[in-house]
């Protein structure tokens, strides 16, 4: 059993003892049951359990990207400002009066050798 499957089953067995008064072994016998493919009244209600946990679960995740989703919508809305503005070629004159390479301030200066 892998270890996520062990919480899982350790979970439901605990929703099964405070909830619906299950001994400890009579709940994980349940999981196992249940995990099984069993059908017995504590295996429907583990998977019952199960379920019910899972539904909180998709409740809070949905919740997190109802929340979200304005946030993401300005974000987009931003990044396709600036890929419009990087796209759009600059207004300006692109003449240089000068090559690239040339420095602005001149050609660099000489050092006179004393004698």
């Amino acid at each position: 059993m892998n270890p996520d499957t062990a919480r899982a089953t350790v979970l439901v067995a605990q929703r099964l003892v405070s909830r619906h008064g299950l001994t400890i072994r009579e709940a994980f016998t349940a999981v196992a049951q249940a995990e099984n493919g069993t059908s017995s009244a504590h295996a429907d209600l583990a998977r019952a359990e199960a379920h019910a946990e899972l539904a909180s679960v998709f409740a809070s995740i949905r919740e997190v990207f109802h929340r979200l989703t304005p946030v993401v919508k300005e974000v987009a809305a931003a990044m396709n400002q600036v890929v419009e503005q990087l796209s759009t070629p600059p207004t300006s004159s692109t003449h240089r009066a000068r090559p690239a390479w040339q420095s602005p301030y001149g050609p660099p200066a000489t050092r006179r050798r004393s004698p």
